[in-house]
């Protein structure tokens, strides 16, 4: 059986811990709020059910947590748009051809089942920390991933995407040249 205290502690010594200042989560709180205001304007995003807040809240914070990690500015697009302009790999701005999954402790990120690109996983703890917790290769992606870790049965459904716990192969980096160097073999979007 999979669960957080077999797939995911034994490794979190490994993780990067980073601590996002009060300045910037403010920031991203505002930010979070006028996504949904522009997002209520798609058919698509009109019923929500306060998910989306915390989607583009927690999607922001790992952002802002990769990017303080990294040293360097980019990965965070603070415009606000169509959805259909924002369907790209989250580290495009920097150029590296790898998402971010950013997801709260206690969860197991949600990733597509068929992936072309790398994910940066990372998850939330408490309001304000991010753990940096690996890349995960497509590969890795498409070899531990399990639908029952899916917790919306919509979702799960949909049969599009599934829940992903291989944090013990997760690929470890200390820089964005060492990230490029992980991602170098993904599919190319752009």
């Amino acid at each position: 059986m999979i669960t957080y205290d077999t797939h995911v502690k034994p490794f979190g010594k490994s993780f990067q811990l980073i601590e996002i200042d009060k300045s910037t989560i403010k920031r991203i709180d505002e930010f979070a709020k006028s996504i949904i205001n522009e997002k209520r304007k798609e058919s698509h995003h009109q019923i929500d059910n306060k998910a989306h807040y915390k989607r583009y809240y927690t999607g922001t914070l790992g952002e802002a947590a990769l990017e303080k990690y990294l040293n360097v500015t980019g990965i965070i697009d603070w415009s606000i748009g169509n959805s259909i302009k924002y369907h790209q790999p989250d580290l495009k701005g920097i150029g590296i051809n790898a998402g971010i999954k950013t997801v709260d402790y206690g969860l197991f990120p949600v990733v597509f089942k068929k992936s072309f690109s790398s994910e940066v996983i990372m998850i939330r703890w408490k309001d304000r920390f991010v753990y940096i917790c690996g890349l995960a290769t497509p590969d890795i992606i498409h070899k531990y991933q399990s639908l029952d870790l899916i917790k919306d049965p919509r979702l799960r459904s949909r049969g599009v995407k599934t829940g992903f716990y291989g944090f013990e192969h997760l690929k470890k980096f200390n820089s964005i040249d060492e990230l490029k160097a992980l991602t170098k073999k993904n599919k190319k979007y752009f």
